[in-house]
């Protein structure tokens, strides 16, 4: 069996997309967990259910950690997951087809033992990150791999876009960090995997999402001027968020790890900006 979780906040006509090309590249032995958080419940009373999507309502409001942990609980108290079910996080902004469902589901079955995710282009056929690769702590440094040319492409940090895993995994993992709230949570599940269980993190070359990022929230290429970026690293709407990056890799790194590494990030987007600006 196949279980993808989806949080959803409005965005209807991109979620029946996804929706479409999910049932384009799989027909059968699937269900989609749609995790509504909008307060009007627009998925829940746009989107209809049936054998292969379920829908549930948040009763608060849940943000993107929140609404996959309510999903990894509603498919263990009403399903259960064996160990050679395949898991999916997704989200409603992508569309795959069948060719890539099909590398996906064969390496995965060729190794239950890993987690997997297409490589992401964007709406306007731009290969963006679909992970990265820490190269140092401090300066913080990763590497998002693009375009390589190997088969696969190992990552300590996964976007859940499309991301893909055995239900063993999930069995050994479990619950995202719920002292996140909507950004790092993707990164928390596959770091944790990685450092406490030994599972590897992968890129497929041959396989990919297309991603609709026209309706992003905020971003530091959106980014316009000093007052965004200052608020961006308040915001939770925003991955610059000093709180959550501390959080994240308090977990993995310690007070004082955490401490540098996310001033060095902070940094970074600062300079980044800089540079950005001047350009234009």
């Amino acid at each position: 069996m196949i279980y993808i979780i989806v949080p959803t906040f409005a965005k209807v006509n991109q979620t029946q997309k996804f929706i479409a090309s999910i049932d384009n590249s799989i027909r059968s032995g699937y269900l989609i967990i749609l995790v509504d958080d909008h307060p009007e419940n627009l998925t829940f009373n746009f989107i209809k259910q049936n054998k292969f999507v379920k829908i549930l309502k948040s009763d608060r409001e849940l943000w993107w950690v929140g609404s996959i942990n309510l999903g990894i609980k509603f498919l263990y108290d009403n399903y259960g997951v064996k160990e050679k079910d395949i898991v999916v996080f997704a989200n409603n902004d992508v569309e795959i087809d069948k060719t890539s469902f099909k590398v996906l589901k064969n390496e995965m079955l060729n190794n239950i033992n890993q987690i997997i995710h297409p490589r992401t282009f964007d709406q306007n056929n731009v290969e963006v990150s679909s992970g990265a690769k820490i190269i140092t702590l401090f300066p913080y440094i990763t590497k998002h791999p693009k375009n390589f040319i190997s088969k696969k492409i190992e990552i300590d940090m996964g976007t859940a876009r499309f991301l893909m895993m055995g239900g063993n995994v999930l069995n050994k993992l479990g619950f995202i960090n719920r002292d996140l709230v909507q950004y790092g949570g993707d990164n928390d599940f596959t770091l944790s995997a990685k450092q406490f269980h030994n599972i590897n993190t992968y890129i497929l070359r041959d396989a990919i999402c297309r991603l609709d990022d026209s309706l992003t929230g905020i971003k530091n290429h959106n980014i316009q001027n000093i007052k965004e970026l200052y608020n961006s690293f308040s915001s939770i709407k925003s991955p610059n968020n000093i709180k959550y990056r501390y959080e994240l890799f308090k977990k993995f790194f310690g007070k004082a790890g955490a401490f540098f590494i996310t001033a060095s990030i902070s940094f970074n987007t600062i300079i980044k900006f800089i540079i950005r600006k001047n350009k234009k």
